[in-house]
């Protein structure tokens, strides 16, 4: 069974709920107001019985000032019924609703000439002719036309075979993928609670599931289904459908507000999108410009930042960035349309390519790139361009979950078989975090670069701090840089020891010189014990000029030969060592130590014995218990 839905489009008063009263027995026309008047105001809907299944039929209202109500219904049609009535012709609705319909992308459809009653066979000649050269060019160009009176019947058996025909040709809406359902009514019913209906636009949903109400971020439970005015368990795509929720007040959820799954869409107030100016626009779109902006069944305000212009004449189409002054809940691929501020027209209309895009340099010509790149790629090469641009910080599945069309799931796999093909590589398994394989090779490359620039500025250091390396690892994150390390340290390339990370070809060069004064300066400090001398009188004794000195010093600190500690002291480790045996063989015995006693222990002066006792509680040696240390447990 085909999920089709059809909609009407046409000037007012040129009999569309008339006609779908016709074709389906149901009047569309449900306020007070509506049989009053004798219009259509608000969205109508009904369903007709094809051979192929029940198709629903959103009937809009014609009138130019209800353009924004015809706007949310013409959102989710598959195939558009343009409505002319032979006694006037092709009217101005008629061609802004021929319009709209293109630029939401509707791809087939057929025309009905209404109250062909009300004419001379030779006028209902002249009126198809003229309906013919309307629609030259347009996706309604060699469809059917078919003559018609609401009021007699003639012509509704001839209009049923050319729909079932049109249904059979057009193009259903995808179950797979994200679910949405952009809502067009809120209601309540009596003993039931609250009832929003809408198209669903792709994807699935099943009684009992858990449900959001983007953008404003509502939970609820979906209590019952409907769809043709029957109970079901599960709507697939494509179908006019009622959802009975549980978990929210009909004042909380609006017409343009969106049903998906928890966390699925990404609210936002920027979109890149591809827009094309109508031909018949009055006046040039100029960049900054405020409009009226129509996807789903959401109508926005915001401003058009065109990429790479200053202005969009009538019939030209641009890049575009547009910046709106409330949330909505798109996907990459919706259409949408823009209507002038003032005066309300429709002017043009387009694509959406991002919905979390960074703002754009106008003049740039890599935003060209990367729209031409979201815009002609599949959903494959979409996820890689998106990888691409979140650079060496990467991405991860919730985070492009709302970027694509795709369900986590599938965001998930295509990750794994990109991955597998070696375009992209993999951080976190779990959370799906990866980045591109370009981007993974140039965070690698950074940290062996600034390994070579740090060993040429510092021969004499064993290597550069951890720390010190991620910051200038190309931007990347902690993960991403940990797993790049990774990939060195296991291939070879890079060394880590004690924090220190250094290229395994870098060696410490000590020359003949330097080491002669490294070996004085240890020969001081080691003979020394535990009351070392000053850097300037260990430099002194050992013949070293002050370069030299600090040279020697700096490389045998490096080696781990020298400690130095606060107050400007430098210790032999060794001297440290047999320091610590004393002190803990005191420990074990007493069971406590004062500074005093320490002092006393090594035979030296306060002002070495305070910094070894807090060099020793740093190493976890010791711990300080009010004014005494004990033995620290292990």
């Amino acid at each position: 069974m085909k999920h089709i839905v059809i909609g009407t489009a046409g000037h007012i008063d040129h009999g569309k709920t008339s006609l779908v009263k016709a074709l389906t027995g149901i009047d569309t026309d449900r306020l007070k107001e509506e049989k009053e008047r004798g219009i259509t105001i608000e969205l109508g809907f009904a369903h007709l019985d094809l051979a192929g299944g029940r198709m629903g039929i959103v009937d809009v209202p014609g009138h130019e000032r209800f353009v924004k109500n015809m706007l949310a219904g013409a959102a989710g049609i598959d195939l558009v019924m343009l409505i002319v009535a032979a006694d006037e012709g092709v009217m101005p609705q008629t061609r802004e609703h021929l319009a709209i319909c293109r630029l939401l992308g509707v791809k087939t459809g057929l025309v009905a000439l209404t109250k062909k009653d009300l004419v001379d066979p030779e006028w209902l000649d002249l009126v198809r002719q003229d309906v013919g050269e309307f629609v030259r060019g347009t996706f309604l160009e060699g469809r059917p036309v078919i003559p018609v009176s609401s009021a007699t019947g003639e012509g509704l058996d001839e209009l049923r075979a050319a729909l079932q025909q049109a249904v059979e040709g057009a193009a259903e809406k995808s179950s797979r993928g994200i679910f949405r359902l952009p809502v067009d009514r809120v209601f309540t019913i009596k003993g039931f609670g609250v009832v929003v209906t809408g198209t669903l636009f792709s994807g699935s949903i099943r009684a009992g599931e858990r449900v959001e109400a983007f953008p404003r971020g509502l939970e609820a439970r979906v209590r019952g289904l409907e769809v043709h005015g029957a109970q079901v368990e599960e709507a697939p795509a494509g179908l006019r459908t009622a959802v009975n929720l549980q978990g929210v007040e009909k004042r909380e959820i609006l017409r343009g507000d969106v049903l998906g799954r928890p966390g699925e869409l990404k609210p936002t107030y920027m979109l890149d999108v591809h827009l094309q100016h109508l031909p018949d626009a009055p006046r040039p779109l100029r960049t900054r410009g405020r409009v009226r902006f129509h996807a789903g069944t959401a109508e926005v305000m915001g401003r058009v930042a065109l990429i790479g212009k200053d202005a969009l004449e009538p019939g030209e189409s641009a890049f575009a960035q547009l910046r709106l002054e409330a949330p909505v809940a798109l996907l990459p691929r919706d259409r949408f349309v823009i209507r002038s501020y003032s005066p309300v027209v429709t002017i043009g209309g387009g694509e959406v390519l991002d919905v979390t895009p960074r703002k754009h340099r106008r003049l740039r010509a890599s935003s060209q790139e990367l729209l031409e790149g979201l815009r002609e790629g599949n959903e494959s090469e979409r996820l890689r361009i998106l990888l691409r641009e979140a650079g060496p910080e990467g991405a991860d599945v919730r985070g492009l979950t709302g970027r694509l069309t795709l369900t986590p799931e599938e965001i998930r796999a295509g990750i794994q078989a990109q991955a597998k093909a070696g375009a992209l590589r993999v951080i976190d398994p779990e959370a799906g975090l990866a980045l591109t394989a370009e981007h993974f090779a140039g965070v690698q490359g950074a940290i062996e670069g600034f390994l070579a620039a740090y060993h040429k500025a510092n021969p004499l250091r064993p290597g550069a701090p951890r720390e010190e390396v991620r910051g200038k690892a190309g931007g990347a994150t902690e993960r991403v840089f940990d797993a790049a390390l990774a990939g060195l340290v296991s291939g070879g390339k890079v060394r880590e020891e004690s924090a220190l990370l250094r290229l395994a070809s870098h060696k410490v060069q000590v020359g003949e010189e330097l080491g002669k004064f490294k070996e004085r300066i240890e020969g001081v400090f080691r003979a020394a014990g535990f009351q070392p001398p000053s850097l300037e009188e260990a430099m002194a004794a050992a013949g070293a000029g002050a370069n030299a000195g600090r040279q020697a010093l700096q490389v045998l600190v490096n080696e781990g030969v020298l400690v130095r500690m606060k107050e400007g002291l430098v210790f032999h480790r060794a001297n440290l060592q047999e320091a610590q045996a004393r002190l803990e063989g005191h420990l074990r015995g007493k069971k406590e130590i004062t500074a005093a006693e320490f002092r006393d222990l090594l035979g030296i002066t306060r002002k070495h014995a305070i910094p070894l006792l807090e060099y020793f509680d740093t190493a976890r040696v010791t711990l300080r218990v009010g004014d005494k240390r004990v033995l620290r447990q292990r």
